[in-house]
């Protein structure tokens, strides 16, 4: 414990430091290192915005399938709807995609035909621009209602 005691003495007791190079070098590191997690922070925030918006036009593209299918197999129209807003409102959250949506005849095979055979299927896309890349990018979903 002695021979402990005295080296820690020692060692306080020496004059040796930091020279002022050493410090300017560390602090450069540690300004370099700072400035790489600072430019990191914007670019992870704008994935997590471009994974919000494909979460919600997930959800947008969802309602509107629900909402078709609701109207019942002879209500439900065939042909395209044009790429429209879904809110006109610029302060809803909605103002920022657009659906179309395409119903069509298919057969056993899911094969388009002109010919109603209890087979209507039914393509919901939602368009929204993407934060990264700042283009546009789209959700689809695409089912299939029979009728009974």
């Amino acid at each position: 414990m002695f021979n402990y005691l005295t080296k820690l003495a020692s060692l306080l007791k020496s004059k040796k430091g930091f020279s002022l190079i050493e410090i300017m070098s560390a602090f450069a590191i540690v300004s370099l290192v700072f400035i790489g997690l600072i430019q990191a922070f914007p670019y992870g925030l704008s994935i997590n915005e471009s994974s919000e918006h494909s979460t919600v036009a997930s959800f947008l593209a969802q309602g509107e399938l629900e909402r078709l299918r609701s109207l019942g197999y002879e209500n439900i129209p065939l042909g395209t709807t044009a790429k429209q807003r879904i809110s006109t409102d610029q302060a809803d959250y909605r103002y920022h995609y657009q659906v179309e949506t395409v119903v069509t005849y298919v057969d056993q095979n899911l094969a388009n035909t002109a010919t109603d055979l209890g087979i209507k299927k039914i393509s919901v896309t939602v368009y929204f621009i993407n934060s990264i890349t700042k283009k546009e990018n789209s959700y689809n979903l695409t089912t299939l209602i029979s009728q009974l």
